[in-house]
């Protein structure tokens, strides 16, 4: 055999594993994108699910401080100087 039939004979190989090695990649690869995708799906779910959760705590939250402001406002005067047990005790003051 001639050299020349050598070197095709082994560009022929060496094609020939480089496409199959490219071949076994991308099917690798497509199984690592589909486990990606359905992560992603189910990590979608959970944010939705904690911004439930965290819109519930603050909603509760904001419920739990109404009564704090109001008595809040009685102690300050909110409601105008005289009203309220300190805007009495303040006008026998003066």
């Amino acid at each position: 055999m001639e050299a020349r039939v050598i070197c095709y004979c082994i560009l022929l190989l060496s094609g020939a594993f480089a496409l199959l090695s490219l071949g076994l990649l991308l099917i690798r690869l497509a199984g690592a994108v589909k486990e990606v995708t359905v992560i992603i799906t189910m990590l979608e779910t959970t944010v939705d699910k904690v911004n439930v959760i965290l819109d519930d705590v603050q909603k509760k939250l904001e419920m739990l401080d109404a009564p704090f402001e109001l008595i809040d406002r009685i102690f300050s005067g909110g409601w105008g100087p005289n009203l309220g047990f300190f805007g009495k005790k303040r006008r026998k003051k003066k």
